[in-house]
């Protein structure tokens, strides 16, 4: 059977095919045009055989397709593609242009070369395509719109809003009655609330537009989430909700990343845990995989025992003003954006964010970043240089919490120590009568059948203060305070959750074996506290709400209530509005930055008298620290926020007006520093101290001499890595003017700009000849 196709075949499938397809010879001339080609260019078969090719041309084409068809014929190639080349054009009978794709092949014949054109129309697509185009810049003009109109309208409210808090304020410490009080505690309260619900909104718009940046800086992550759990805590305790959070072995100690969004993450979803939980627990777990070479996909998850969320409705939780349902918007309140701004900086971290939940059995709220390690330690190996003293010794841990005894088990463990967990006080009690040796105790305060404190009061039946310590662990802000903690006598009290730094000094301090650092000191009574001392009025300027709510809640421990402001603009708004005697000033801000909005203060309000300005920055590089006092700032504290920094600023700036101490007056020799090495002599060591500066004074000219041939031979790496040496030697012994230079030096050569730095080695070296001289005194010293 002769299965070959006819020429009359052939022809009759060219025909019906509704690409244009066109043969010509080696001269380029027409021999074939099927009903395709009729039909795209208006031209019968008839009328262009025998024509040149470049009648189906626009003339500007003409010179360059002659030189097309040589190029394919020298590439060796039999056939080109549709679309491997960019879009042509060609026309048609009555002399319009039209776009088209072509593909080319070839074929010897006996007569010569003979190519075939398969072409095709694409004007109705690259139509469609530009109808799509506009359409998306028509719907991203309009959502770059919406979300410009968003910003500006919470701009404009938030204003207002301001002078509202700014001036209740203003009414709370003025003599008025509890009636009144309780009315103005009510609108400042609901103001905040409302401000909250504005800057979703103005975060939301921000990301929106693409005008949300991501820091990248160095964080310690145990510190980020503590932090974040210290800012739900007074929300748990009022439900008597359990906190508690784990991270994995696997995970860095240090991440780089933006710890300030990755706070509000995590703040977020903890808020929203503690809204739609009655009762149980809280628990943050972070785990860590590698990703690529150096970085990290770190896993957040964020359980609690809430009311659950119904399957069909789970995917709904990340759109934009979305809840559950309408009436858990009625009953828990919200906007439903704070989920979304959440997943949409994850995205932007380079994660992702889901949930898993069931109904009245509680939520898992997960969420990914992608960070790089920040050294080499693991978060595991937290506090275990310093914990051999513990090593050993055996641990009572009594806690109803089964995650509290598994987060105080494993602490224990990592220490060395030999833990024994129970959980009921019952448990515990039966443990001690019979005789079981423990070198120190953790009883939680909240227990069913028996309280901590009851507990307490029944082993001291059997064993006193001394045979064993005993550490509370509350879940309230502050310890019991009754008879009987006083006669059982507690060596240390920790609250909930979980500390492991914390929990670390009330361990050494209960068995004496070093005394209690300053994180565990007794909670400060009402009129311990610096507000009533220093009464100051203070204004924190500051566009994170997260960082608002650290900065807040760090002079609400001082005693101190504080009006916030999100910008440059925002300050110098509030301060025509009423007189403040301290502004704590975020230097990168929005719309107006601290530098900025400083500088306008000053000029309008004059340099040397109230508000007193204090710089918020994470720029700690003594350049960094002179732009601020140029504009005008009297001090700064660096982020993240120390409790103990903000006290020593607000009493520094405080004090009484004096003239500005220059960089030439400041202390050569830190006499602080110097005590804590006298401190460290004994009779083991009774010369550490006049060993060390004679140390320091016998290497610091090679040192300095290592920074003059860095200088000399323009290696800005080499200067960066001796000066960094040098500044390590200089720390130790508090030599704070010499610090400054070197610490410039060190910037220089990180910046690889090495000019100038001979002006500072000159400053540096004369600086070590005065602290010379004042070391050398301070030894002599009786």
């Amino acid at each position: 059977m002769n299965n070959t196709l006819t020429s009359a075949q052939l022809n009759g499938i060219l025909s019906i095919a509704d690409d244009a397809i066109i043969c010509v010879d080696g001269m380029h001339r027409i021999i074939l045009f099927n009903q395709g080609a009729e039909r795209t260019f208006g031209w019968k078969a008839a009328e262009v055989h025998g024509k040149e090719l470049n009648l189906l041309l626009p003339p500007r084409y003409h010179g360059e397709h002659g030189r097309h068809i040589e190029r394919f014929d020298r590439s060796g190639q039999s056939a080109r593609k549709m679309a491997e080349r960019q879009a042509i054009y060609a026309v048609r009978k009555d002399g319009s242009e039209f776009p088209a794709e072509a593909s080319i092949s070839k074929l010897e014949a006996e007569s010569g070369m003979i190519y075939t054109v398969i072409l095709r129309d694409i004007s109705r697509r690259m139509a469609y395509e530009r109808e799509l185009k506009a359409a998306k810049e028509r719907a991203e003009a309009a959502m770059q719109a919406k979300s410009m109109f968003l910003a500006n309208m919470s701009h404009e409210i938030r204003t207002p809003l301001n002078a509202v808090i700014g001036m209740t304020s203003l009414l709370l410490n003025t003599h008025i009655d509890d009636e009144q009080r309780d009315y103005a505690e009510t609108i400042r309260a609901s103001s905040e609330v409302l401000l909250t619900i504005i800057n979703d909104i103005l975060d939301y718009s921000k990301i929106e537009i693409g005008r949300l940046e991501i820091e990248r800086q160095p964080f310690d992550l145990r510190r980020c989430i503590e932090e974040s759990l210290d800012l739900i805590s007074p929300e748990a305790s009022e439900k008597n909700i359990n906190l508690a959070y784990f991270i994995d072995e696997s995970v860095p100690a240090a991440l780089v990343s933006d710890v300030t969004r990755l706070r509000q993450i995590l703040v977020n979803l903890l808020s929203n845990s503690i809204k739609f939980t009655h009762r149980g627990e809280v628990v943050v777990s972070v785990s860590a995989v590698p990703f690529g070479d150096a970085s990290h996909e770190v896993l957040f998850s964020v359980k609690d025992t809430g009311i659950g969320i119904p399957q069909e409705r789970q995917g709904e939780l990340f759109q934009a003003f979305t809840q559950v349902d309408a009436s858990t918007t009625r009953k828990y309140g919200g906007t439903g954006l704070g989920l979304a701004i959440s997943k949409r900086l994850t995205e932007i971290m380079g994660g992702r964010m889901w949930v898993e939940s069931e109904v009245g059995a509680g939520s898992i709220f997960s969420f990914t970043v992608v960070a790089e390690a920040s050294g080499s330690q693991l978060a595991q190996s937290f506090l275990q240089e310093r914990s051999s003293a513990l090593a050993g010794k055996h641990v009572l841990i009594v806690d109803d919490n089964s995650t509290n005894r598994r987060i105080l088990v494993k602490q224990a463990l990592l220490w060395g120590m030999v833990p024994s967990a129970a959980a009921s006080a019952i448990e515990a009690l039966d443990l001690v009568r019979h005789g079981h040796a423990f070198d120190v105790a953790i009883l939680d305060m909240s227990m069913p059948e028996m309280d901590g404190l009851s507990l307490a009061t029944e082993i001291r039946k059997y064993r006193d203060e001394k045979a064993l310590p005993l550490i509370m662990l509350t879940s309230v802000a502050h310890r019991p305070r009754n008879v009987m903690t006083s006669e059982v006598k507690f060596s240390a009290y920790l609250n909930k959750p979980i500390k492991p730094t914390a929990l670390f000094d009330a361990l050494l301090h209960s068995m004496q074996i070093a005394p209690l650092n300053a994180p565990m000191r007794r909670v400060a009574a009402p009129s311990e506290k610096l507000a009533d001392t220093l009464p100051v009025k203070i204004l924190v300027a500051e566009d994170n709400t997260v960082n608002q709510k650290v900065v807040q809640q760090l002079l609400a421990h001082l005693g101190y209530r504080a009006d916030v402001v999100a910008n440059g603009i925002e300050v110098l708004d509030a301060l025509e509005r009423q007189n403040y005697d301290v502004v704590l000033m975020d230097v990168q801000m929005p719309e107006m930055d601290g530098l900025e909005a400083t500088r306008r203060l000053r000029a309008r309000y004059g340099a040397g008298v109230p508000p007193r300005v204090i710089a918020m920055t994470a720029n700690a590089m003594p350049g960094d620290r002179d732009k601020c006092l140029a504009a005008g700032m009297d001090s700064y504290v660096p982020k993240p926020v120390e409790l103990e920094d903000v006290r020593a600023v607000l009493i520094a700036v405080s004090s009484p007006v004096e003239e500005e101490i220059t960089h030439e007056d400041a202390e050569v020799i830190d006499r602080r520093r110097i005590g804590q090495l006298m401190e460290l002599q004994d009779e083991n060591n009774p010369t550490l101290v006049s060993d060390i500066v004679e140390l320091f004074i016998a290497d610091s000219p090679k040192h300095l001499q290592h920074i003059a041939e860095a200088i000399a031979a323009g290696d800005p790496a080499a200067l960066e890595s001796a000066a960094h040496r040098f500044l390590s030697s200089i720390e130790n012994l508090g030599a704070g003017r010499m610090r400054r230079h070197c610490m410039e030096l060190e910037q220089r050569g990180r910046d690889g700009v090495p000019d100038g730095a001979a002006g500072l080695l000159a400053a540096l070296q004369r600086e070590f000849e005065i602290a010379r001289q004042h070391l050398r005194g301070i030894v002599a010293a009786p």
